[in-house]
């Protein structure tokens, strides 16, 4: 007798629908949810109850569209090991492409730009998404894995996946209690006299020494001689430093949670997303103040929401620069940014979607009463994805309301001849003059006479370049040309301001690195200082509170060691900065 040798094979295991659903299901439902009390909160601060009910059903998306089917398989699947990993990996796909078909669809309804969605009629998209496809699978493998060592084993990750939900409500709710960080100095004085200083005069461009600046209630009361300087006031020693008027930055967009555009591709900050979305933006107001910009304008964002920080700041419960705000933008329903960049509920928050002469007023008297606003910003030009633009009548309309309420109008182009029509229809000033693709003299002429501003924003027209994948060396090739048209309308008369479009470039840094641009164009120190303080201060309206070290005018300045007037790069590092008469970054000299 010779025995004969067979090959034994496992039976795979019995599908236990109550197994399955309490040591596999149930912890991949705490785990999926793991990340869910964090966004909850941040819709919370952000946006609306709708923004929540939407986060819950993307997270109930993707445990039955996805996490169900797919575990699922691999346990019920009869095969052997090999073929049920394949099979499940294959299965995934579909899975994989109806979660994120249904999740961006329901996050795209508030708070994902529409241009995020999902439509599955490019291949673009498929090919997009597709690399995303085995990092999914394998996480539902991996936890099919752990679960089938043993069933103590699966009762020590389902312990583990509640722990975790667990501690992620814990943590949220800490930092739900988190209060703002960047606050008003808790001693302050009402009246200071700033002695040994070199005052820089922006209007003239010179220096002023042997002068005393006594400041009181945050306001510069008067400006006098040393000699005769009797006041009793705390005193400020400016050991020689150059005392400058605060910088003004007439265009940001303040209300993001990154840096700028360009650093959010190269990584997720998430340390400075939280402060920003659970402190009311104070990563933004501390970069803009210790790069001693006391004033800002926002030109876009969620409005309701601007007017409050507006009101806290000045009513001194948050610390940051004085803040003039538009409000809601003027876009046309299928405009930028409402079908480029930004989310429905920003859109809602933000955007007046005018498309008749009715509800383009009807907008705007709204914003009115929800602020008001310091100004009215309109897009009157397309930009990458956005199909349309307001018509010329209703730019006619708009700017014709604003000055009937004496607001600004500011009003984005990227034409010659969208330019020329804003100039014509009486508009303030024109942002973005840097990306014109020429500079008619019909425009410098019209520019001049309606005396209307020009924003050039150089750093933004090169991080457009640079999103657009332009090369270094062919943006560089590019902007000799922009430069020249920005001296031709400076020596032709034309009122030139600085903003940055932050975050299309980094709050703070950016102004910087905008005075830097202005530099290579040709411009002088003196006369870029010009530009960030006397020239933006008219741009806002407020000539005679802001821009320069005068009597009445508003206390904020900086300290600088270096002269500014000689090299902008000086004012880089302010040794302390000012605003209400209250040093707030840096320590002065008592």
């Amino acid at each position: 007798m010779h025995a004969t040798s067979a090959t034994t094979v496992e039976p795979a295991p019995r599908f236990e629908l109550t197994f399955f659903l309490r040591q596999f299901l149930l912890p991949a439902a705490f785990l999926v949810g793991t990340p869910f009390p964090l966004y909850l909160l941040v819709q919370f601060k952000t946006g609306d109850a709708l923004d929540v009910v939407l986060l819950v059903l993307v997270w109930l998306v993707a445990l039955v569209c996805y996490w169900l089917p797919v575990g699922a398989l691999l346990f019920a699947w009869r095969g052997g090991w090999l073929s049920r990993f394949v099979v499940g990996y294959l299965v995934s796909i579909p899975c994989y492409y109806l979660t994120v078909f249904l999740g961006l669809r329901l996050l795209t309804l508030s708070f994902l730009p529409q241009s995020l969605a999902f439509h599955g009629s490019k291949w673009e998209q498929w090919v997009a998404f597709s690399y995303a496809t085995p990092t999914f699978y394998l996480m539902v493998l991996v936890f099919y894995l752990l679960v089938r060592q043993g069933r103590r084993l699966a009762r020590v990750f389902q312990a583990l996946a509640v722990a975790g939900l667990c501690l992620s409500v814990i943590s949220t709710a800490v930092l739900a209690a988190r209060v703002d960080s960047y606050r008003w100095p808790a001693v302050s004085s009402a009246r200071v006299d700033i002695v040994n200083s070199k005052i820089v005069d922006t209007a003239e461009g010179r220096l002023i020494e042997g002068q005393d600046v006594l400041v009181e209630n945050g306001k510069i009361a008067r400006i006098v001689g040393a000699s005769a300087d009797t006041s009793s006031w705390s005193k400020v020693d400016a050991r020689g430093g150059y005392l400058v008027p605060g910088l003004i930055d007439v265009h940001v967009h303040f209300q993001s949670v990154s840096r700028s555009i360009l650093s959010a591709q190269r990584g997720f900050d998430f340390p400075y997303f939280l402060d920003a979305m659970l402190e009311q933006y104070a990563p933004e107001r501390r970069e803009f103040l210790e790069k001693g910009i006391t004033a800002i304008r926002c030109l876009g964002g969620p409005a309701e929401s601007m007017y409050e920080i507006r009101g806290e700041v000045a009513q001194h419960r948050l610390l940051g620069p004085r803040i003039f705000a538009a409000g809601r933008l003027v876009t046309s329903p299928e405009g930028h940014p409402a079908s480029t960049i930004w989310p429905r509920e920003i859109t809602r928050q933000g955007a007046i979607l005018a498309s008749t002469p009715e509800n383009l007023i009807a907008g705007l008297e709204e914003n009115y009463r929800e602020g008001p606003p310091d100004a009215v910003k309109f897009i009157y030009g397309t930009i990458g994805l956005a199909h349309e633009s307001i018509s010329k009548e209703l730019l006619d309309r708009g700017i014709a309301w604003a000055s009937s309420k004496h607001l600004a109008s500011v009003v984005h182009v990227e034409t010659a001849q969208e330019a020329s029509e804003a100039v014509e229809a009486g508009a303030t000033g024109i942002e973005h003059v840097a990306t014109l693709e020429q500079m008619p003299e019909e425009l410098v002429a019209a520019m001049v006479a309606h005396h209307t501003f020009a924003d050039p924003t150089f750093g933004e027209y090169k991080t457009a370049l640079t999103l657009r994948n332009v090369s270094p060396s062919e943006i560089a090739a590019r902007m000799p040309e922009k430069y020249a048209f920005i001296r031709r309308l400076d020596a032709a008369g034309v009122p030139l301001t600085i903003g940055t479009d932050a975050p299309l470039v980094e709050f703070g840094n950016g102004y910087d690195d905008e005075l830097e641009e202005f530099a290579r164009a040709g411009f002088g120190a003196a006369q870029i200082l010009k530009f960030a303080t006397i020239n933006n201060a008219a741009y806002l309206g407020k000539a005679g509170e802001l821009g320069r070290i005068a009597d009445g005018y508003d206390a904020a300045m900086l300290l600088v060691r270096e002269n500014p007037l000689a090299d902008v790069g000086a004012l880089r590092k302010p040794e302390w900065v000012m605003i209400d008469g209250q040093i707030v970054t840096g320590k002065a000299g008592r």
